[in-house]
């Protein structure tokens, strides 16, 4: 369960800064980017890995603190990086810093550039779990694990090449140096694993050598006598303080990547894939954004449940990971010319169950959803019911997010997949063409629900229900609007203008699993329903008096609980061939997050959900 954190309090002494509470300082020496570099980077020898060609590497730091070693590590690769390679950072912190003092502490250490200020633009709120922050410019992403490391480390799955031990001092913070932390560090560092640490004291070194590292001492930074650094040993190496194989020497992880569908589900995959160095290949006869997720103007807001921790944490993560998408496709020069059409969405309890959710929500604890509403915001009351305020919500043009997503990407080719067989030498695609058309890949992801029911690409997707909708464009001013906030409720509004507003959507439960997913005819039926449902909304015109000059139908593929099918395909059983089925209404949330998921669990790099919450997306539930 997310559960709030304190801010770390930071005193300055003689320019260093201090934690009173642990009694020790955040570097340990006056030279901090100097003893950095030493004690972690070199020890982890890390500027010659760094410039392997096609390099994707793992460094966790325990006592993420300023972000000291993550922002040097991250100048460091872009400095000495090639083409196709890959960094993932995980900074273990319980006493995260408020973003004023990361921002001083920035500008005293000289680090205050993009990488800084992209830290503290995007730094997670003070809740435990795993955050994710994105340096797509740098090729690299910062997990984030806020929270005791005994805690979430057993929560994590990741694979790790490299570790900075930068706790406090060992005595004076033993909860992060103790013997069961280190088990969880080791298992989950790849054999030949690295390790640099500024501390020297016996039992530390004990305790390492016990969960498996090999340890040795070198002389110390400054006035420090001595530090310890080692390595996991590669199975079969020989004697302590051989020299081992780099762990990127390990099994071969996929390179030829073919992603089936190019809505925002496939989208958000294959740009997760191409930015840690797979080459993509993506298929859809509709191209980009051709299907539902060619809709123009869609939602964005957490789905939260007040007994759920799970989902309240998968919401978190989700409203995290499509900020991070819609930022990538909003031209810095003008930003107005992306896909957001606003920001702010008021959510009104409307029916009688909508308002009992609510309530309970605003009557817990805000951490537990990561602080996704606003409760200073007035409950409100009357005919819209009592409200979530979510500042972070947004409306899009997600055709026009998923066209500048794609521009990112190599050309959509327009051939459908109509068959896919796992093969030996890896996965054979057949294409709608033609002849006999093949193509072989080193892993798949299918993240559309497919064109034939009859005959579909993998077993899951027969498993899918469709479920069309349509969206009403209105052109007439609306009594009492004041600008372009989004009202959701019983149906949503998306002001575009004082006499410009897409209404919608209805939810049409016509398609059983196995139904073929096409758009339903647009009706005056539909616009009428959506209409009624925003009754709610003062001033809100009559079907009789509407003006609508524009529809959009589309058709959304679901499973029953409404959650997506996120992991490995049971056509495979070597799990190449990765599913992201079934966003449904909830693609914009769920997408993002989800491609990151699958990019990174087929390349084995560092995931961006806990255990507990990705398991919620994962086959075995539909059991």
């Amino acid at each position: 369960m997310p559960e709030a954190l304190p801010f770390a309090r930071v005193e300055w002494r003689d320019g260093q800064p201090v934690s009173p509470e642990f009694g020790d300082g955040y570097f340990g020496s006056v030279t901090p980017l100097e003893e950095a570099r030493e004690v972690f980077l070199e020890a982890n020898d890390l500027p010659r890995r760094f410039a392997r060609p096609g390099a994707r590497l793992v460094v966790a730091e325990t006592g993420f603190g300023t972000g000291l070693n993550t922002l040097l590590t991250l100048r460091e690769w872009r400095e000495r990086a090639r083409p196709g390679g890959f960094l993932s950072l995980i900074g273990f912190e319980s006493r995260p810093l408020h973003p004023d003092d990361l921002a001083l502490a920035h500008r005293r250490l000289d680090l205050d550039g993009p990488e800084a200020r992209r830290l503290r633009e995007a730094y997670p709120p003070p809740v435990t779990g795993v955050h994710r922050i994105h340096f797509p410019e740098a090729r690299a992403v910062l997990t984030l694990v806020f929270g005791d490391a005994a805690v979430t480390l057993p929560r994590l799955r990741a694979r790790v090449d490299a570790w900075y031990l930068d706790g406090f001092a060992p005595r004076r913070n033993p909860g992060l140096w103790n013997i069961g932390v280190f088990r969880q560090m080791a298992r989950i560092s790849r054999p030949g694993a690295t390790f640099g640490t500024y501390a020297a004291a016996g039992q530390v070194r004990r305790d390492l050598e016990a969960v498996g590292f090999e340890v040795r001492r070198e002389p110390g930074h400054g006035r420090k006598r001595e530090r310890l650094c080692g390595h996991m040993p590669v199975s079969g190496s020989t004697s302590p303080g051989t020299v081992v194989s780099d762990p990127e020497d390990g099994p071969t992880r996929p390179q030829r990547v073919a992603v089936v569908g190019a809505g925002i589900a496939g989208l958000a995959a294959a740009l997760a894939l191409q930015d840690r160095g797979c080459e993509v290949t993506l298929f859809d006869p509709a191209g980009a954004a051709g299907g539902a997720s060619g809709n123009p103007a869609a939602v964005l807001l957490p789905h939260l449940l007040p007994h759920d921790p799970e989902i309240n944490a998968l919401a978190l993560a989700g409203m995290r990971h499509a900020h991070a998408l819609i930022a990538r496709a909003t031209p810095s020069e003008d930003p107005r010319a992306g896909p957001l059409l606003g920001r702010g969405v008021a959510f009104h309890g409307v029916s009688e169950h909508a308002r009992k959710r609510v309530r309970r929500l605003r009557a817990r604890d805000p951490a537990e959803s990561g602080y996704l509403f606003d409760p200073a915001t007035p409950s409100g009351a009357g005919a819209a019911g009592p409200v979530l305020d979510y500042p972070d919500g947004v409306a899009v043009d997600m055709g026009a997010l998923c066209r500048a997503l794609a521009a990112g990407l190599p050309a959509v080719c327009p051939r459908a997949v109509v068959e896919i067989r796992p093969q030996s030498d890896g996965i054979c695609l057949e294409l709608e063409a033609p002849g006999d058309v093949t193509a072989t890949y080193d892993a798949v992801v299918v993240a559309s629900a497919g064109g034939d029911p009859q005959a579909p690409l993998c077993p899951e997707q027969a498993r899918l229900s469709t479920v069309g909708g349509q969206m009403s464009r209105l052109s007439q001013a609306i009594p009492g609007y004041q600008g372009g906030r989004v009202r959701t409720g019983q149906g949503y509004w998306i002001p575009r203008g004082d006499d410009d507003h897409w209404i919608g959507a209805t939810y049409r439960h016509d398609g059983p699993p196995g139904s073929p997913p096409r758009p339903p005819p647009p009706t005056a039926e539909d616009d009428r329903r959506n209409l009624e449902h925003l009754a709610w909304v003062a001033g809100m015109p009559s079907p009789e008096e509407a003006r609508i000059n524009e529809r959009w139908t589309g058709v959304r593929a679901v499973y029953r609980d409404r959650l997506p099918l996120v992991g490995a395909s049971r056509l495979d059983p070597e799990g190449r061939v990765l599913l992201s089925l079934g966003h449904g209404s909830r693609g914009l949330l769920y997408a993002p997050v989800s491609g990151e998921l699958l990019a990174d669990r087929m390349l084995e790099l560092p995931e961006s959900l806990e255990r507990d919450v990705s398991r919620r997306l994962s086959l075995q539930r539909l059991d």
